[in-house]
């Protein structure tokens, strides 16, 4: 945070999940003006699944047993 508190603005590319909300959170909280970027991925898990076009899909439960 000491780096950070030496801008007066930054620009984020955070992941999509509680990780990356919670530090973005956390960082405008401590008076820097954010532009946080995540949005424009939205749909996706983070940036790099953005560029090599993975989109985040709902979470497939195994079924437990044999396969038939």
């Amino acid at each position: 945070m000491e780096f950070l508190k030496m801008h007066t603005e930054i620009y984020t590319y955070l992941d999509n999940d509680e990780a990356g909300k919670k530090a973005t959170e956390q960082i405008k909280s401590s008076g820097i003006l954010v532009h946080n970027h995540s949005t424009k991925f939205a749909d996706y898990k983070d940036l790099n699944d953005y560029l090599c076009g993975k989109k985040t899909t709902p979470v497939q439960k195994k079924s437990k047993g044999r396969k038939m």
